[in-house]
């Protein structure tokens, strides 16, 4: 189902936020025009603006807006790929055909705190937490817009940000706050796991919303939400739990426009349009054959289809390969769907390779595709294998890859060079040993990020 509106997004494009003592110290801009023309300084929200009942939805607009950038990025020239593009050039769904060294060190996996590019991601993720939640508290105020379809999925944008960042950066990440009164309070580093523990509080209360107004789409966004972040937390059984009741075709997607460029999808800006990243096969030793390179008939498995566009502007002048579901400037991103819902109780099937019960799950959703069904590779650390696999070709280029990746190293006993891009680039440099993304060096302003580094760059 869709659900950002190009009534929304246009609404959106005006809100705006300020950078503050290295993080993100936030105002909320007004959409009502009437009212703008009224502010000494149109960008800069005041609390009465803030408060006022009658901007709920303009409210509700800019944090759609604001998460549907934080997930592709904000388009235009040269702009960074968003949370999806980067955690995917750092993974092998993505490998970065242009020249600039802050992208090349992505996808080297050599990431510094002072890289360009990890800076504008890390603050627009920001950007859409603070947004939703200063825009859900601002529904509490109003009983009868409380507990409203709208407060749901604010609340569920909220948790997926917390997640976002639990699943692509290391341990440590601050999170500071800005109120209604614009009134900032300044936050230390965090753990994954707290990050997870932020996420699923969250996830929980917006069900609660949804089943208060009657929204199944909200709810079922919800679930799957949950489900996913306790399979970060290990919990398989909680997790299974929680998705059980969500229907196998259900989807939620974030879209676009492709009325104006704010409005695009960042992804088609940065590989269809700017051909500075390609869809990645066989990458890095590690890397799942996604496709097959060549100039026509590329694609292998109908669930990542790709075709070869143009030669990338990198000194080895590769193909560049479009990813089909990202081939238009308003394509949408899946941000949750019954087809997750089903791989995170085939993980808790599972149970880290000791069981072969997984394989019903996956081959009813092959069956579905009309793929061919998977046999047991009998021992668990090929089933892991095969089951991650499955889960890289269902969710490709949706932001999952990463945080299975890592949880691959974590949880179940890989090392970070059997699973992630290993030995040398397409360019000819050789990879490192990044697993996730560092704290940018500008959160050092922040007296409350006391060591100004993460915690542990490997969690």
């Amino acid at each position: 189902m869709k659900h950002l509106t190009t009534e929304a997004v246009r609404a959106g494009r005006a809100r705006v936020a300020r950078l503050g003592l290295g993080i993100l110290a936030l105002s909320l801009a007004a959409c009502n025009t009437d009212k703008l023309v009224n502010l000494t300084n149109p960008d800069i929200v005041t609390g009465d603006v803030a408060r006022n009942t009658a901007n709920l939805n303009e409210l509700r607009n800019g944090a759609e807006y604001e998460f549907a950038r934080a997930l592709t990025g904000p388009p235009g020239n040269n702009g960074t790929p968003g949370i999806i593009g980067i955690s995917g050039l750092l993974t092998d769904e993505l490998w970065y055909s242009s020249t600039f060294t802050g992208m090349q060190d992505i996808d080297r996996r050599t990431i510094t705190t002072d890289n360009t590019n990890l800076l504008p991601v890390y603050q627009y993720l920001h950007r859409a937490r603070v947004l939703s939640e200063q825009a859900a508290a601002a529904f509490d105020a109003v009983p009868e817009r409380k507990n409203t379809e709208d407060q749901a999925m604010l609340t569920n944008y909220a948790a997926y940000s917390y997640l976002f960042f639990a699943e692509t950066f290391c341990s440590g990440v601050p999170f500071s706050t800005t109120d209604l009164n614009g009134q900032l309070t300044l936050g230390p580093g965090i753990t994954t796991s707290a990050m997870l523990d932020s996420a699923i509080n969250r996830f929980n209360l917006a069900m609660t919303r949804a089943t208060a107004a009657g929204s199944e789409d909200q709810l079922n966004l919800a679930r799957v939400g949950l489900g996913r972040a306790l399979l970060a937390k290990g919990d398989y059984a909680g997790a299974a739990a929680a998705v059980a009741s969500v229907p196998t075709g259900f989807e939620y997607d974030v879209e676009y426009s492709p009325n104006t460029s704010g409005q695009y999808n960042g992804i088609y800006q940065n590989i269809t349009s700017e051909h500075r990243s390609s869809a990645a096969t066989n990458e890095g030793v590690n890397g799942l054959p996604f496709f097959k390179r060549g100039p026509t008939n590329n694609t292998i498995d109908p669930r990542v289809e790709v075709d070869s566009i143009a030669v990338g502007t990198n000194a080895t002048k590769s193909p560049v390969y479009e990813p089909i579901k990202y081939s238009e400037l308003d394509s949408p991103v899946v941000l949750a769907s019954g087809v997750e819902a089903r791989l995170i109780e085939a993980e808790a099937a599972l149970n880290k390779g000791t069981s072969n019960a997984y394989l019903v799950t996956l081959n009813s959703l092959r069956a579905d595709a009309g793929l061919t069904p998977l046999l047991d590779p009998i021992t668990p650390a090929a089933r892991n294998r095969q089951f991650f696999s499955e889960r890289a070709f269902w969710l490709y280029l949706t932001g999952h890859r990463l945080g299975d990746l890592r949880r691959m190293v974590r949880d179940y006993g890989f090392a970070q060079d059997q699973v992630f891009p290993t030995g040398q680039t397409i360019g000819g440099a050789s990879f490192g040993s990044d697993v996730n993304f560092p704290v940018p060096f500008q959160e050092q302003n922040n007296p409350e990020f006391a060591n100004g580094s993460c915690i542990d760059r490997n969690a």
